[in-house]
């Protein structure tokens, strides 16, 4: 959920990451190992994406900016950095 501290923690990181304010989407998709991870770590899990919609994700020209992969970076520098604390 939107209320979680660990997905509040993401919006703090990806905001720091990039300047804005994240936009929280729920978009389809499957990742089949996300439920074997959380149930046998016993942890929820937080997805956090890092490309732009005209990157078009899985399409032919599919393609990843290297500021937005550096941007990534440091947002998951930043989340880790929030879950301390």
């Amino acid at each position: 959920p939107l209320s979680s501290p660990f997905v509040q923690a993401a919006a703090r990181a990806l905001e720091r990451a990039y300047g804005v304010q994240p936009l929280s989407t729920r978009m389809g998709g499957s990742i089949p190992i996300a439920s074997t991870f959380s149930e046998t770590l016993h942890a929820p899990l937080v997805f956090m994406g890092f490309g732009l919609p005209t990157e078009n994700l899985h399409a032919p020209n599919e393609h990843l900016t290297l500021s937005n992969y550096d941007r990534g970076q440091r947002a998951l520098a930043a989340y880790w950095l929030e879950l301390r604390g």
